[in-house]
Protein backbone atom coordinates (compact mmCIF):
# COMPACT_ATOMS: atom_id res chain seq x y z
CA UNK A 1 0.00 0.00 0.00
CA UNK A 2 1.32 3.41 -1.02
CA UNK A 3 1.12 6.33 1.39
CA UNK A 4 1.22 9.55 -0.62
CA UNK A 5 0.30 13.22 -0.49
CA UNK A 6 -3.32 13.77 -1.51
CA UNK A 7 -3.73 14.41 -5.23
CA UNK A 8 -4.90 12.95 -8.52
CA UNK A 9 -4.48 9.31 -9.44
CA UNK A 10 -3.25 7.93 -12.76
CA UNK A 11 -1.70 4.82 -14.32
CA UNK A 12 1.18 4.41 -16.77
CA UNK A 13 1.89 0.87 -18.00
CA UNK A 14 0.11 -0.65 -14.96
CA UNK A 15 2.19 1.56 -12.68
CA UNK A 16 0.52 3.96 -10.21
CA UNK A 17 1.12 7.68 -10.66
CA UNK A 18 0.15 10.36 -8.16
CA UNK A 19 -0.19 13.98 -9.21
CA UNK A 20 -0.03 16.76 -6.65
CA UNK A 21 0.05 20.53 -7.06
CA UNK A 22 3.84 20.52 -7.29
CA UNK A 23 5.02 17.02 -8.26
CA UNK A 24 4.26 13.93 -10.35
CA UNK A 25 5.42 10.61 -8.87
CA UNK A 26 5.54 7.06 -10.22
CA UNK A 27 5.34 4.28 -7.63
CA UNK A 28 6.00 0.58 -7.25
CA UNK A 29 2.96 -1.29 -5.96
CA UNK A 30 5.13 -4.18 -4.79
CA UNK A 31 7.05 -2.31 -2.11
CA UNK A 32 5.46 1.17 -2.15
CA UNK A 33 8.77 2.71 -3.21
CA UNK A 34 9.16 5.76 -5.44
CA UNK A 35 10.30 4.84 -8.94
CA UNK A 36 10.56 8.38 -10.24
CA UNK A 37 9.37 11.84 -9.39
CA UNK A 38 9.46 15.16 -11.24
CA UNK A 39 8.69 18.64 -9.95
CA UNK A 40 5.87 20.40 -11.75
CA UNK A 41 3.54 23.15 -10.58
CA UNK A 42 -0.17 23.05 -11.38
CA UNK A 43 -1.56 26.50 -10.71
CA UNK A 44 -5.24 25.61 -10.46
CA UNK A 45 -7.03 23.59 -7.80
CA UNK A 46 -6.50 19.91 -8.65
CA UNK A 47 -10.12 19.20 -7.72
CA UNK A 48 -11.03 20.71 -11.09
CA UNK A 49 -8.82 18.48 -13.23
CA UNK A 50 -9.91 15.49 -15.31
CA UNK A 51 -7.54 12.53 -15.84
CA UNK A 52 -7.65 10.08 -18.79
CA UNK A 53 -5.33 7.29 -19.91
CA UNK A 54 -4.69 6.76 -23.64
CA UNK A 55 -1.97 4.92 -25.55
CA UNK A 56 0.24 4.56 -22.46
CA UNK A 57 0.01 8.27 -21.71
CA UNK A 58 -1.90 10.30 -19.16
CA UNK A 59 -3.94 13.24 -20.42
CA UNK A 60 -5.00 15.84 -17.87
CA UNK A 61 -7.59 18.51 -18.60
CA UNK A 62 -7.85 21.69 -16.57
CA UNK A 63 -11.62 22.17 -16.53
CA UNK A 64 -11.28 25.79 -15.44
CA UNK A 65 -9.21 27.17 -18.32
CA UNK A 66 -9.15 24.34 -20.92
CA UNK A 67 -5.40 23.65 -20.73
CA UNK A 68 -4.35 20.14 -21.75
CA UNK A 69 -1.40 18.26 -20.24
CA UNK A 70 0.14 15.06 -21.61
CA UNK A 71 2.38 12.92 -19.38
CA UNK A 72 4.57 10.30 -21.06
CA UNK A 73 5.83 7.10 -19.50
CA UNK A 74 9.13 8.72 -18.48
CA UNK A 75 7.07 11.51 -16.81
CA UNK A 76 7.95 14.05 -19.46
CA UNK A 77 5.19 16.67 -19.35
CA UNK A 78 3.77 18.54 -22.32
CA UNK A 79 1.34 21.41 -21.84
CA UNK A 80 -0.78 22.66 -24.70
CA UNK A 81 -3.21 25.56 -24.82
CA UNK A 82 -5.98 25.44 -27.37
CA UNK A 83 -6.69 28.12 -29.96
CA UNK A 84 -6.31 31.62 -28.48
CA UNK A 85 -9.74 32.54 -29.79
CA UNK A 86 -11.17 30.29 -27.09
CA UNK A 87 -8.73 31.02 -24.31
CA UNK A 88 -11.50 32.32 -22.05
CA UNK A 89 -13.86 29.44 -22.62
CA UNK A 90 -14.79 26.97 -19.94
CA UNK A 91 -14.86 23.28 -20.85
CA UNK A 92 -18.36 21.87 -20.26
CA UNK A 93 -17.29 18.28 -20.87
CA UNK A 94 -14.00 16.38 -20.81
CA UNK A 95 -12.14 15.95 -24.08
CA UNK A 96 -12.63 12.86 -26.24
CA UNK A 97 -9.77 11.22 -28.14
CA UNK A 98 -9.69 9.17 -31.34
CA UNK A 99 -6.51 7.90 -33.02
CA UNK A 100 -6.14 8.97 -36.64
CA UNK A 101 -2.97 6.89 -37.02
CA UNK A 102 -0.08 5.74 -34.82
CA UNK A 103 1.26 9.29 -34.45
CA UNK A 104 -1.80 11.54 -34.49
CA UNK A 105 -4.89 11.86 -32.33
CA UNK A 106 -8.10 13.74 -33.07
CA UNK A 107 -9.42 15.64 -30.05
CA UNK A 108 -13.09 16.57 -29.73
CA UNK A 109 -13.29 19.54 -27.38
CA UNK A 110 -16.94 18.79 -26.52
CA UNK A 111 -17.69 22.49 -26.04
CA UNK A 112 -18.80 23.35 -29.55
CA UNK A 113 -15.39 24.67 -30.59
CA UNK A 114 -14.56 21.79 -32.90
CA UNK A 115 -11.69 19.37 -33.38
CA UNK A 116 -7.93 19.49 -32.97
CA UNK A 117 -5.11 17.33 -34.29
CA UNK A 118 -2.54 16.37 -31.67
CA UNK A 119 0.80 14.98 -32.90
CA UNK A 120 2.23 12.50 -30.37
CA UNK A 121 5.81 12.94 -31.61
CA UNK A 122 6.10 16.70 -31.93
CA UNK A 123 3.28 17.37 -29.43
CA UNK A 124 2.04 20.15 -31.67
CA UNK A 125 -1.63 21.03 -31.56
CA UNK A 126 -3.52 22.34 -34.59
CA UNK A 127 -7.13 22.98 -35.53
CA UNK A 128 -8.77 20.19 -37.50
CA UNK A 129 -11.71 20.51 -39.85
CA UNK A 130 -14.93 18.61 -39.18
CA UNK A 131 -14.91 17.86 -42.92
CA UNK A 132 -11.65 15.93 -42.43
CA UNK A 133 -13.22 14.02 -39.56
CA UNK A 134 -15.95 12.85 -41.92
CA UNK A 135 -13.45 12.22 -44.72
CA UNK A 136 -11.50 9.91 -42.43
CA UNK A 137 -14.69 7.95 -41.72
CA UNK A 138 -15.05 9.07 -38.12
CA UNK A 139 -18.77 9.71 -38.33
CA UNK A 140 -19.56 7.73 -35.17
CA UNK A 141 -16.90 9.69 -33.28
CA UNK A 142 -18.28 13.01 -34.50
CA UNK A 143 -21.74 12.16 -33.19
CA UNK A 144 -20.72 11.33 -29.63
CA UNK A 145 -21.15 14.89 -28.39
CA UNK A 146 -24.68 15.16 -29.77
CA UNK A 147 -25.73 11.71 -28.55
CA UNK A 148 -24.42 12.24 -25.02
CA UNK A 149 -26.01 15.61 -24.38
CA UNK A 150 -27.55 14.44 -21.07
CA UNK A 151 -24.58 12.47 -19.85
CA UNK A 152 -21.49 13.06 -17.75
CA UNK A 153 -18.64 10.84 -18.89
CA UNK A 154 -17.09 8.83 -16.06
CA UNK A 155 -14.81 6.53 -18.04
CA UNK A 156 -13.71 6.32 -21.67
CA UNK A 157 -11.97 3.32 -23.19
CA UNK A 158 -8.69 3.94 -24.93
CA UNK A 159 -10.06 5.17 -28.26
CA UNK A 160 -13.54 6.29 -27.20
CA UNK A 161 -15.14 3.04 -28.35
CA UNK A 162 -17.10 2.67 -25.11
CA UNK A 163 -18.05 5.38 -22.65
CA UNK A 164 -19.38 4.87 -19.13
CA UNK A 165 -21.87 7.64 -18.39
CA UNK A 166 -23.93 9.12 -15.62
CA UNK A 167 -27.16 9.62 -17.56
CA UNK A 168 -29.45 12.42 -16.43
CA UNK A 169 -32.33 14.43 -17.84
CA UNK A 170 -35.53 15.93 -16.50
CA UNK A 171 -37.05 12.53 -15.81
CA UNK A 172 -34.13 10.57 -14.39
CA UNK A 173 -31.10 11.68 -12.42
CA UNK A 174 -29.22 8.58 -11.30
CA UNK A 175 -28.99 6.20 -14.24
CA UNK A 176 -25.77 4.61 -15.46
CA UNK A 177 -25.18 3.82 -19.10
CA UNK A 178 -22.59 2.43 -21.48
CA UNK A 179 -22.45 4.13 -24.87
CA UNK A 180 -21.05 2.17 -27.80
CA UNK A 181 -19.59 4.50 -30.42
CA UNK A 182 -19.75 1.99 -33.29
CA UNK A 183 -23.50 1.60 -32.87
CA UNK A 184 -24.03 5.24 -31.85
CA UNK A 185 -26.32 4.32 -28.99
CA UNK A 186 -26.53 3.47 -25.32
CA UNK A 187 -26.30 -0.32 -25.12
CA UNK A 188 -26.72 -0.57 -21.35
CA UNK A 189 -28.83 1.58 -19.05
CA UNK A 190 -29.79 0.90 -15.43
CA UNK A 191 -30.55 2.68 -12.18
CA UNK A 192 -27.45 3.33 -10.07
CA UNK A 193 -27.33 1.56 -6.67
CA UNK A 194 -27.41 4.95 -4.95
CA UNK A 195 -28.44 8.43 -6.00
CA UNK A 196 -25.93 10.51 -7.97
CA UNK A 197 -25.70 14.28 -7.66
CA UNK A 198 -24.18 16.58 -10.25
CA UNK A 199 -21.54 18.03 -7.97
CA UNK A 200 -17.76 17.76 -7.74
CA UNK A 201 -16.71 14.34 -6.42
CA UNK A 202 -13.90 15.85 -4.36
CA UNK A 203 -15.56 18.75 -2.57
CA UNK A 204 -19.33 18.35 -3.16
CA UNK A 205 -19.62 21.78 -4.76
CA UNK A 206 -20.96 23.05 -8.06
CA UNK A 207 -18.52 25.09 -10.12
CA UNK A 208 -20.30 28.04 -11.73
CA UNK A 209 -18.62 27.34 -15.08
CA UNK A 210 -18.73 23.55 -15.11
CA UNK A 211 -22.06 22.54 -13.61
CA UNK A 212 -22.58 19.87 -16.26
CA UNK A 213 -19.18 18.22 -15.83
CA UNK A 214 -19.36 16.92 -12.32
CA UNK A 215 -20.94 13.80 -10.85
CA UNK A 216 -20.24 12.74 -7.28
CA UNK A 217 -19.24 9.23 -8.35
CA UNK A 218 -16.25 7.79 -10.18
CA UNK A 219 -16.35 4.75 -12.41
CA UNK A 220 -14.56 2.44 -14.81
CA UNK A 221 -15.09 -0.66 -16.95
CA UNK A 222 -13.11 -3.79 -16.09
CA UNK A 223 -13.83 -6.84 -18.23
CA UNK A 224 -17.57 -7.43 -18.07
CA UNK A 225 -17.89 -5.50 -14.82
CA UNK A 226 -18.90 -1.92 -14.08
CA UNK A 227 -17.15 -0.30 -11.14
CA UNK A 228 -18.82 2.62 -9.36
CA UNK A 229 -17.03 4.42 -6.57
CA UNK A 230 -18.99 6.73 -4.29
CA UNK A 231 -17.21 8.64 -1.55
CA UNK A 232 -18.17 6.04 1.06
CA UNK A 233 -18.46 2.76 -0.89
CA UNK A 234 -17.29 0.97 -4.03
CA UNK A 235 -19.70 -1.19 -6.04
CA UNK A 236 -18.84 -3.97 -8.50
CA UNK A 237 -21.83 -4.44 -10.83
CA UNK A 238 -22.77 -6.62 -13.76
CA UNK A 239 -24.18 -5.18 -17.00
CA UNK A 240 -27.71 -5.29 -15.61
CA UNK A 241 -26.73 -3.21 -12.61
CA UNK A 242 -26.85 -6.11 -10.17
CA UNK A 243 -24.46 -5.75 -7.24
CA UNK A 244 -21.78 -8.43 -7.22
CA UNK A 245 -19.43 -7.04 -4.62
CA UNK A 246 -18.98 -3.99 -2.39
CA UNK A 247 -16.12 -2.43 -0.45
CA UNK A 248 -16.98 0.28 2.10
CA UNK A 249 -14.42 3.00 2.80
CA UNK A 250 -12.75 2.91 6.19
CA UNK A 251 -14.34 4.66 9.13
CA UNK A 252 -13.50 8.39 9.24
CA UNK A 253 -12.23 8.15 5.69
CA UNK A 254 -13.51 8.37 2.10
CA UNK A 255 -12.49 7.29 -1.36
CA UNK A 256 -10.54 9.83 -3.37
CA UNK A 257 -9.64 8.20 -6.71
CA UNK A 258 -10.35 5.22 -8.96
CA UNK A 259 -8.64 3.90 -12.12
CA UNK A 260 -8.60 0.62 -14.01
CA UNK A 261 -5.33 -1.18 -13.29
CA UNK A 262 -5.68 -4.37 -15.38
CA UNK A 263 -8.31 -6.89 -16.49
CA UNK A 264 -9.27 -7.87 -12.95
CA UNK A 265 -8.08 -5.09 -10.66
CA UNK A 266 -8.70 -1.42 -10.02
CA UNK A 267 -6.42 1.11 -8.37
CA UNK A 268 -8.04 2.93 -5.47
CA UNK A 269 -7.02 5.87 -3.36
CA UNK A 270 -8.56 6.45 0.06
CA UNK A 271 -7.87 9.29 2.44
CA UNK A 272 -5.77 8.44 5.46
CA UNK A 273 -8.18 8.43 8.44
CA UNK A 274 -5.41 9.96 10.58
CA UNK A 275 -4.21 12.60 8.11
CA UNK A 276 -6.61 14.06 5.55
CA UNK A 277 -3.71 15.54 3.57
CA UNK A 278 -2.50 12.03 2.75
CA UNK A 279 -4.03 9.18 0.79
CA UNK A 280 -3.54 5.43 0.71
CA UNK A 281 -3.20 3.93 -2.79
CA UNK A 282 -3.76 0.20 -3.31
CA UNK A 283 -4.97 -2.39 -5.81
CA UNK A 284 -8.32 -4.14 -5.38
CA UNK A 285 -9.40 -7.36 -7.06
CA UNK A 286 -12.96 -7.10 -8.39
CA UNK A 287 -13.48 -10.90 -8.63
Amino acid sequence: MIHATKGLLGILNNTPVTITSNAITKWSLEDASVIQTVDYTFKEDLNHYDVRQKDERIFITDLQNADLYCIENDLTIHKRVFDDRYEDRKVPKAYLFKSLNSEEVIIETRDGNGYYLFNLKSFKLASYSSILVLKNKMLSFSRIYRNLAYNNTLYITNDSEMILCHHHNYETKSEMGIYLSAEEKMIILFEAPESIDRVNFYNNTIDKYNTGVYSNVKGCLVGDRIILCYQHILYVLDNDGNIIKTRPAAENSRYWGLEKLNDHQVLLSELDPNDSDKMLVFDYDIN
